[in-house]
């Protein structure tokens, strides 16, 4: 699958736990390059029915870290923005960024942060996605 990456199983897991046990609304929104659609690679982790939108920012033509594709984000959220929880290991266009539009956020990041970063108020950081529902209910 070119351009595709293959869901790790213990985040596949964790993504459906979040759809199905907590009932939330899940959002693929991600910067790609042409080639990038991200649903081979849902599909075949057997989660692509758990996203309710996709916002591709080659589709799009617009990618994090602009405004537009933040507030594109809320929208598809259909929720205010202080409900919206942006997750990602990008911390610049996935929490920092996320924050200053009123988002949650959460740096995933298997050796925590970098030298000389520091994680924004309000975001937490997480070494992998499967400690994502956990964190979620301690908030």
């Amino acid at each position: 699958m070119i351009g595709q990456k293959p869901v790790d199983p213990a985040a596949a897991a964790a993504l459906r736990s979040l759809h199905d046990r907590h009932g939330l609304r899940l959002i693929l929104a991600s910067n790609t390059m042409p080639c990038e659609t991200r649903w081979p690679a849902l599909q075949q982790a057997g989660i692509d029915s758990l996203f309710s939108v996709a916002l591709l920012s080659y589709v799009l033509g617009v990618r994090k870290p602009e405004p537009l594709f933040y507030r594109l984000v809320v929208a598809a959220a259909e929720s205010s923005p202080g409900q919206v929880m942006f997750v990602g290991d990008n911390l610049a266009c996935d929490v920092a960024e996320p924050i200053t539009h009123g988002m949650r956020a959460a740096l995933v990041r298997p050796h925590g942060l970098r030298p000389g970063e520091e994680l924004p108020n309000g975001a937490i950081l997480i070494r992998h996605v499967s400690e994502l529902p956990g964190r979620l209910e301690e908030l």
